[in-house]
């Protein structure tokens, strides 16, 4: 037998390469354009501030809404008009940046120079008269955030009020009727209010400061009237007993006891407004179609 080992040899045959199709190239180029989409996304909401933000999510909530803000949503019924949108809906075309913003200010402007105006010719007609000239000192006028408010402020020597009760002295009738003269000229609508110190009746009584103030209130409000502002031009006629004092320090100060006369701005009477507005006719009867009793 021969131990000679067998040469085995193997003869391999190549064929072409298979194929393995294009449809991973597809779907590679869906992953990065979504990629991009989404870190473009990411980069556009890093540069934007909460109104704009606001601005798109009332958009993807209804898109039919063009010109929105955060608080009120306005339906377009108007092709062609102008937006400000963020978001290009096709058909509008776009608002001028800043003109808005640019109005609004000069709107602001205008009327702070207005309350200005006002607040200087009270000082004048004060100043003219003697009896009231006497009482400048109780008297604080300013331009605020809502208008410009005027401060009859009492005095431990010179009340403006008879103690405890809603009859003005001689001279602080005057004096609200000459505020009233000026006031008369202007077409913003006026906030009153009564302020009382800490100092308060017994725990049994049923007339309180909260009544005091508001008869005070009403009282210098019929003096406005007399000094010639139109009784709608009275926005509100409030009383606050001792809860926004003058003198925070010391809530018995006779200075807290106090009327407050404001010449509301168009920022804060629609504030006011929408605090103090009934609901429409429409909404009560929705209201009352839905309701369990109307069901049975």
């Amino acid at each position: 037998m021969s131990e000679e080992q067998s040469i085995i040899i193997k003869r391999l045959t190549k064929c072409p390469h298979c194929a393995h199709g294009g449809a991973w190239k597809v779907a590679f180029a869906d992953f990065m354009t979504a990629a991009m989409a989404f870190f473009l996304m990411l980069w556009i909401l890093g540069g934007v501030n909460d109104e704009e933000m606001k601005a798109m999510a009332e958009y993807f909530r209804d898109p039919t809404v063009i010109e929105a803000s955060p608080q009120v949503l306005v339906p377009s019924k108007e092709a062609g008009r102008s937006s400000d949108s963020m978001i290009d809906m096709g058909g509008f075309k776009d608002t001028p940046k800043g003109s808005i913003e640019n109005e609004n200010g000069e709107a602001k402007a205008q009327e702070k120079a207005q309350m200005e105006d006002l607040k200087r010719q009270i000082e004048q007609k004060i100043s003219e008269n003697p009896i009231t000239n006497e009482l400048k000192n109780q008297l604080k006028i300013e331009v605020t955030p809502n208008g410009l408010q005027v401060q009859v402020l009492d005095d431990r020597k010179r009340p403006m009020f008879g103690s405890g009760v809603d009859l003005p002295k001689d001279y602080a009738a005057k004096l609200l009727k000459e505020v009233g003269s000026v006031l008369a000229q202007t077409n913003n609508r006026i906030s009153i209010a009564g302020h009382t110190d800490s100092s308060g009746y017994h725990s049994n009584a049923e007339y309180t400061n909260w009544e005091l103030s508001a008869d005070r209130a009403n009282a210098a409000r019929r003096l406005l009237l007399d000094g010639g502002v139109e009784e709608k031009k009275i926005a509100q006629v409030v009383g606050l007993s001792d809860t926004v004092p003058f003198d925070k320090e010391n809530p018995y100060n006779p200075r807290n006891r106090r009327i407050s006369i404001i010449v509301l701005n168009k920022e804060a009477d629609e504030r006011l407004k929408s605090l103090s507005e009934a609901p429409g006719m429409e909404d009560l009867s929705k209201e009352l179609i839905n309701s369990p009793l109307d069901q049975n």
